[in-house]
């Protein structure tokens, strides 16, 4: 009876960890599509971690994200406070970023001569 009792106590811990991994990872989609794909355009690579996921009295979620991409020899990182209602980002503050200057279209360069 005991081996029974700890094979389901296993059982829901797995189960109750991988939900929260889905819902992570659904979270991370949202984001990617919705705001980070934008600003990692052309990058090597990037990363999105989930840092806090707080649901508030109305519904909306304060979600707490950072990302991280590397283009060539640089990298950027962007701590973001995203504010989610209903699956779409209603809004969003950078806290912290660090990483590469703005790219300028080819008519904003400064010129110089040889």
């Amino acid at each position: 009876m005991r081996k029974l009792f700890v094979a389901v106590v296993q059982i829901l811990v797995l189960a109750g960890g991988s939900g929260v991994w889905a819902a992570d990872d659904s979270l991370e989609r949202l984001l990617r599509a919705q705001a980070f794909n934008r600003e990692f355009e052309g990058f090597d690579s990037y990363y999105v971690k989930i840092e806090a996921d707080q649901p508030q009295p109305d519904g909306s979620h304060e979600v707490l994200a950072v990302a991280s991409g590397k283009f060539s020899d640089n990298t950027k990182r962007m701590k973001v406070l995203f504010l989610i209602v209903d699956g779409h980002i209603v809004g969003g503050q950078v806290l912290e970023g660090t990483g590469l200057p703005p790219c300028l279209a080819q008519e904003h360069r400064p010129s110089s001569s040889l």
